[in-house]
């Protein structure tokens, strides 16, 4: 088994990365390049515009005929090599023509691919995998409780949960479909509409809620490095759920975007809480016995306070 591995995993100078090739990895990363292996699969997801540059309508009148507002412009990578080093993208919400115009305008969208989606609106939900040669050897699954930016981005607060099985079988198709060997994780939301998990974006790599699922029972390391040495890492075919995770100044984040700024310009999901619903849930979650801490561990704090140095110092700039 282990030189079955090594042929997909990178090896240097007698280490071993038990990662696939980079060829995988950018199929898996490049959007525009995984939503349409999501058509070609037939894997539910939001309608998609491809868009490359300057190739937009300016009347805006054949993309409102096929996505309402507010629509979501995705650049199709999360960084791009500038010739001024990389540079950061994020996701952008257009509320009205006006908006998607200027948003289309300015960079990265005036010059690199992205894609023009409708906004679902809906719970989210984790799949995250360990593979080898694209089969799966484990899994689990977690739903978005609350996440920064609270208009949706990285989970601060997660529940674990039993996969959704359309959801499950999607992420295993897509990790087949380019032979991925290593950990990932695929994000969906479950479109209030027709109840379906709709496919958001891959992260071929470790995530940051990885101590949730250690904590539930699947300690996707472990199974990594066993997997790398060629021994069987299957996962457990069952783990706990109803266990919550939280990243204690992420959620701190969380709270203080919502108090500095008005619900309007945040472009929050149709069921977000009041901000006093927020303040209190924030507050109430130190006392809950199904909540455990991500960072802070009295028997380990050092990672805490080392994080919260540097918390205070970005406050300060």
């Amino acid at each position: 088994m282990i030189e079955s591995f090594q042929s997909q995993a990178i090896i240097k100078q007698n280490h071993i990365f038990p990662f696939g090739a980079d060829t995988a990895y950018k199929q898996l990363s490049d959007k525009s390049y995984l939503f349409r292996i999501a058509q070609e699969l037939d894997i539910s997801h939001p309608y998609t515009i491809f868009c490359q540059g300057k190739d937009i309508d300016p009347n805006f009148s054949s993309i409102a005929a096929h996505i309402p507002l507010p629509a979501v412009l995705k650049p199709a990578l999360s960084r791009i090599h500038t010739s001024h080093g990389w540079l950061k993208t994020s996701v952008r919400y257009a509320q009205t023509a006006d908006d998607f115009m200027r948003i289309a305008a300015t960079t990265p969208f005036d010059s690199h691919s992205f894609l023009i989606q409708e906004r679902i609106h809906g719970p989210g939900v984790g799949i995250f995998l360990l593979c080898n040669q694209g089969q799966t050897e484990a899994f689990f699954a977690h739903r978005r409780i609350r996440e920064k930016p609270p208009s949706g981005g990285v989970s601060v607060v997660c529940e674990s949960i039993d996969p959704p099985h359309e959801a499950l079988d999607a992420a295993k198709r897509l990790f087949q479909r380019v032979g991925w060997t290593g950990v990932g994780m695929v994000e969906f939301k479950v479109d209030k509409r027709d109840n379906r998990p709709k496919l958001m974006e891959v992260n071929a790599r470790f995530w940051g809620s990885l101590q949730l699922a250690i904590s539930a029972g699947v300690d996707f390391p472990y199974l990594l490095y066993k997997m790398a040495l060629g021994k069987d890492c299957s996962g457990p075919a069952s783990y706990r759920t109803g266990l919550r995770s939280r990243w204690e100044l992420g959620d701190l984040d969380h709270l203080l975007i919502r108090l500095k700024n008005r619900s309007s310009l945040l472009s929050l999901p149709e069921d977000a809480p009041a901000k006093s619903k927020v303040f209190f849930n924030f507050c109430t979650d130190f006392f809950r016995s199904s909540i455990q801490n991500e960072v802070f561990k009295w028997s380990d704090p050092k990672p805490f306070f080392f994080e919260l140095k540097q918390y205070v110092r970005d406050l300060r700039k």
